[in-house]
């Protein structure tokens, strides 16, 4: 993970150590290509969050990343980019969607209270299929 993506981690990181019910993860592997950063389980409902911080169209996602996206919500699963748009002071929530594009499912000031509630809807909303 890169400077302002590692600073997004421990942000999140600090919130999830003030919820009983929420246990996020630090994923680091360099034997499974395109697996996102982190693992989370917020109130029953288990996901997995891609850390970006930049103004790349595609969120400077690799081809790995994506394939995995798209492999993973086939199956049923919930996976999500939480892009950190430092220049606007927004987060953005989103989804890859056939043929493999980040599409914007909603967006939040980044602020303390936006990014709980970027979290938190990552467990209220449906994986793409």
């Amino acid at each position: 993970m890169r400077g302002h993506e590692a600073k997004l981690w421990q942000r999140i990181n600090l919130i999830q150590k003030t919820k009983k019910r929420w246990h996020l993860m630090r994923i680091e592997s360099s034997t499974i290509n395109g697996i996102p950063d982190v693992n989370a389980c917020i109130e029953d409902c288990e996901f997995w969050l891609e850390l970006k911080a930049n103004e790349a169209k595609n969120c400077g996602l690799s081809k790995y990343q994506v394939n995995w996206h798209l492999k993973r919500q086939r199956a049923g699963g919930k996976c999500f980019i939480l892009n950190q748009r430092v220049s606007l002071r927004v987060l953005e929530l989103l989804q890859v969607r056939e043929p493999g594009i980040p599409f914007p499912v909603s967006c939040f000031i980044d602020n303390p209270s936006g990014l709980l509630k970027a979290l938190a809807a990552c467990g209220q909303l449906e994986a793409a299929v």
